[in-house]
Parts: C-alpha cells; structure tokens; sequence
C-alpha cells in the first residue's frame, strides 16, 4: 500500500518520478496500486488519524509535488503544515480544510499556462545528454528550469503590465543569471545599453508563446511577436521564428486543427513540415537556430497524440532539447487545452515563487475557464 512496498522504490528513490521519499512508510501514490511504470496520478502522505480508540487513514496529497506535514493536533483531527518555497507556512486545522485549499488551487493549476515552462524544465537534463527515444523519465535530480523559462515569465510579465519587452527581459536576465544564455544575450544582459545584435537564434522563439495567449486577432500576434523578438534577434530569421510559435499557439488555442496550423506555418513562413520526427531523429544535430529548431518542434507536436507525447518527440530528436521541448509544449498545450496534472505538480517545484505569481496571474487574465 506505501512506498516501503513498491518494486519502484530503491535506496527510499522513487525510481518512476526520480523522487527522493523521506517518509516510504507513510507515501502512496496510484502506481503502487495500478503496477504502471509510467507516473499516474498525485503522490500522497498517509497519516493516521486517531478517533475514539480506533485508527482511521487521511490521505492527503501533495501540494507541488512537495509533501504536506501531518499531525493530530487535538483528538479526531489531523491538521496540516503546508510550506510554500518563497511563502509563509500555511495552517491548516483540519484535513478537510487542507482539501478545500488543495482542490480550488487544484482548478487553477489546471488552468495554468505551463506548456513552455514544463517542456523547459523535462528536456532541461538532455540538451547535453542526448536521448533518441521517446522511452526516458520526465524528471530527474538534475531537472530545473533554464532560460526558456526565464523569458517565457518574462514575457508574461511584460504583457500584464504593460512594459516594454527589452526592459523586462533585461530585468529578468540579470536576475536570474547563469541559466544557459547564449553568448551574445549574456553580452546584452550585461551591457547598460543594450542593442539587437542581428541573432537569428532560437531565443526569440522559446520567450514569445505567451503572445500568442494575450492578444485575440492574429496580426497583432505577429506584430507583437516581431517586437519581442527584435530587440535582440532582429535578423529576418529571427523574427520568423518568433512569429511563427507565437502563430501556432493563437491557431491552437483558437481551435484550428493539426492541418490547418501546418497549412498555415508551411505557406507563410515556408518551413518544410512535411518531415517525420523518424526521419529528423537520426540525422539531427545540435543546432540553435530558429530555422532548424522552429519547425522540427512543430513537426513533435503534430505528430503527437496528447501533450505528454509531444513533450517526448520534441526531446527525442536531440539536439537543443530544452528549447525544443518548450516550444513543442506551449503549441501542445494550447491545442489539447490540458496537462497531466502530475507534470503540473513536478514542474512547479522546481519554479521559484516569483515566477508562479506571474503565471497565475497571466493565465487568470488570459486563459478563460472551462466553465465560462
């Protein structure tokens, strides 16, 4: 029933998440029940719970993918510690508070625009470490977001409130540093004066997707894209690029289908989509340019078949696999309008609190609810 008893568990290692499990004895998850070798489902703290002179099992879940502190505090209730990095500590007198807290932030995170952070952070361990296959675990120790990240928030972050986009990004480099610039941006991050310096690197399409979620007819996506993309990456090339992600996010989320967003990538910014990822896979090399990286991402996407799978096709063909997987991710996401939550879960934790306050915030103003 706990961790101590599963086949996936070695040296307190969940071996399917690469998670380390502090307490096995008290930690259960769905795929100790279901045998799967693929993570299913949220992992949970098991906590007893005394009543009268008999025990009862709470199982309370994690919070993400970060283990919320048990304890019974006065007879037949179990409270709960849940610790937010960046935040306060959250009281909760019973468990059943903790679970209405868990289940209205559970419908936002649902609605989160995580596809470019998640696919960051998932391909981050294999940009230099290679994998051609689709068969590898999502997470691992070394997992943790990179600039795609970082300019992706900081696009959201211009967007809400309005600031220029050079202003922001330069903001956000020299804040979070040391996480995988190129050269020539960190040139520019430095510098007092920054100035476009001709790039026609992927960078201006792994920061651009949420253009796409912010503005409702697509020759604003495009004008926008193109501002956000010049300010450093003002080759013709470069702006491309910017503009068709951002292109492909807008048609995605606007409910266009798999051919008719190929149609329209492949007549306006003559990409050849007409590869298969079979095809990329064993002749691609490392490449950080928007053209060879742009539409072997679109192709993962439109060969996959729900995000999850898109995610694995984007790294799987080598490469720079974090940019790939995060502009892979940001079309996907739009497209299939959903996240597995435990993605969702495994990815926010390694997100500092700065950057979940963006995104919340972004994805409130911008992505409607399923309800509305």
């Amino acid at each position: 029933m706990y961790c101590d008893d599963c086949q996936f568990l070695k040296n307190n290692t969940c071996k399917i998440r690469n998670e380390r499990i502090s307490w096995p004895a008290f930690t259960y998850c769905q795929n100790n029940k279901t045998g799967e070798s693929r993570p299913k489902g949220v992992m949970y703290v098991v906590s007893y719970e005394l009543k009268g002179k008999s025990y009862n099992l709470k199982y309370i879940p994690y919070f993400n993918g970060k283990r919320a502190e048990t304890f019974q505090r006065i007879p037949s209730e179990t409270s709960v510690i849940l610790e937010i990095p960046g935040a306060e500590k959250i009281f909760f007198n019973k468990a059943d508070d903790y679970y209405s807290f868990y289940l209205k932030e559970l419908h936002k995170k649902k609605r989160m625009i995580l596809g470019a952070v998640v696919g960051d952070i998932i391909g981050s361990v294999y940009e230099f470490n290679n994998i051609k296959t689709t068969d590898f675990h999502l997470f691992s120790e070394e997992s943790d977001f990179t600039d795609d990240s970082v300019l992706t928030v900081a696009s959201m972050d211009a967007l809400l409130n309005k600031t220029e986009y050079s202003r922001v990004y330069h903001q956000y480099g020299r804040k979070y540093p040391g996480k995988g610039y190129g050269t020539n941006f960190n040139l520019w991050i430095q510098s007092d004066y920054p100035r476009p310096y001709k790039s026609f690197g992927n960078g201006s399409a792994m920061r651009v997707s949420p253009i796409g979620w912010a503005y409702d007819n697509l020759e604003e996506v495009l004008c926008q894209a193109k501002k956000s993309a010049e300010i450093t990456h003002n080759h013709p090339e470069g702006i491309k690029g910017a503009q068709a992600v951002a292109a492909a996010v807008f048609l995605a989320r606007k409910g266009q289908s798999k051919p008719e967003i190929k149609d329209y990538i492949s007549d306006n910014f003559k990409y050849d989509l007409n590869r298969t990822i079979d095809e990329i896979r064993p002749v691609y090399q490392f490449n950080e340019s928007c053209q060879e990286t742009v539409p072997e991402a679109i192709i993962a996407f439109l060969e996959s078949d729900d995000f999850t799978s898109a995610i694995r096709l984007a790294v799987s063909i080598g490469g720079d696999s974090d940019t790939l997987a995060c502009i892979t991710g940001s079309i996907a996401e739009a497209f299939y309008d959903e996240i597995p939550l435990y993605l969702i879960e495994n990815s926010l934790k390694h997100l500092p609190w700065e950057f979940i306050k963006i995104i919340t915030e972004f994805s409130e103003k911008y992505r409607v609810a399923p309800d509305n």
